[in-house]
């Protein structure tokens, strides 16, 4: 089993607070020694994550983001009590998006039992 540290986020789903989670995300990413490209990625891959859950999500129910700091790598996890946003990548309206975020992170974990979604990047050169 891998040793991680976890940051978790708990914010309303707005789009004022899309610039956090994008802000903490560069800060951790920073820290664990990705480059500016690859954050730049990272932080846009955030951004379509969070922009879809603010379209199909209930404003009053709250995002959990979770950032899964590995030594090689950074999981980030998508997470809301409300259900309704399971799949939300799900049909072809959302392939645009969807393929952004294969595109700039090397693992995408769509329509999980546990949460709405994780994505992941590796450090280059540290796996």
């Amino acid at each position: 089993m891998d040793n991680f540290d976890a940051i978790e986020l708990k914010l309303p789903l707005k789009a004022e607070y899309v610039s956090v989670v994008r802000l903490t995300a560069s800060g951790i990413s920073n820290r664990i020694g990705f480059d500016i490209d690859s954050i730049e990625d990272i932080k846009i891959a955030i951004a379509e994550v969070c922009n879809k859950l603010i379209t199909v999500g209930n404003a009053k129910e709250d995002i959990k983001i979770i950032f899964k700091v590995f030594k090689d790598k950074l999981t980030v996890i998508f997470d809301s009590e409300d259900k309704s946003l399971k799949c939300i990548f799900g049909g072809s309206e959302n392939e645009f998006g969807l393929s952004i975020i294969n595109a700039l992170m090397d693992e995408v974990d769509l329509c999980s039992d546990s949460y709405i979604l994780s994505i992941s990047k590796v450090i280059e050169g540290k796996s």
